[in-house]
């Protein structure tokens, strides 16, 4: 019993405390907003939403040359802009 509570509590303390995008995600990322021609982008302060939302949009990104790419393109300056403090909307008529 001592032993697993000991276990416990060495893993809560490695553990983050805020887990930030991984670097191969912001990477990624970078490369693929470089192609979009967005920039410049400071990569390190995205939180993980941020990185989540603009990975998914990624991937499945239009050709550059579609009609479609301008409003892409607009897509992924709005995620850019997201600073947390959007208010979550909820489907229930009650809120």
């Amino acid at each position: 019993m001592i032993r697993a509570c000991a276990i416990v509590a060495l893993l809560a303390l490695t553990a983050p405390v805020i887990a930030a995008p991984n670097e191969q995600l912001l990477r990624s990322i970078e490369h693929r907003l470089a192609f979009w021609n967005v920039g410049p982008v400071d990569y390190k302060a995205l939180t993980t939403s941020q990185a989540a939302a603009l990975h998914m949009k990624l991937s499945n990104a239009p050709s550059r040359f579609s009609g479609r790419s301008h409003m892409f393109r607009q897509e992924l300056l709005t995620i850019l802009r997201w600073d947390g403090s959007e208010k979550n909307y909820s489907l229930n008529k009650s809120d």
